[in-house]
């Protein structure tokens, strides 16, 4: 799959959100030290997710940007903040917010990276 080219400079935003592995999409999860499941609910079927650090930062950022680029998961290589917040709508933005699903910064910098 070709990564798409997102403007990011030194943005990592996006690495603070939880990453999902796609197995179905060609994520190898046995080769993420890091992955662990997740099941938010128990009316919810159990995922697999990429570790975060204490901080919120997933596992896998350096101080360089992400340690695993060459095989970053599926949800990494397509994830595009400007197609975040074109794909929103306000009401959908603030929803997303209050529920901590997506950071406002996301949507924030989405906003820029369009003008």
């Amino acid at each position: 799959m070709d990564r798409k080219v997102v403007p990011c400079g030194s943005c990592h935003l996006c690495c603070k959100m939880m990453t999902i592995l796609y197995p179905e999409r060609g994520d190898n999860v046995s080769s993420y030290d890091t992955a662990k499941w997740y099941r938010d609910g128990l009316d919810k079927p159990p995922i697999t997710i990429l570790d975060r650090l204490p901080n919120g930062d997933c596992s896998y950022l350096g101080e360089s940007g992400c340690t695993i680029h060459d095989r970053a998961p599926v949800m990494c290589r397509v994830y595009d903040c400007r197609e975040v917040f074109k794909h929103s709508d306000r009401a959908g933005r603030k929803l997303a917010v209050k529920r901590g699903h997506v950071p406002k910064a996301i949507f924030d910098r989405g906003r820029e990276l369009l003008k």
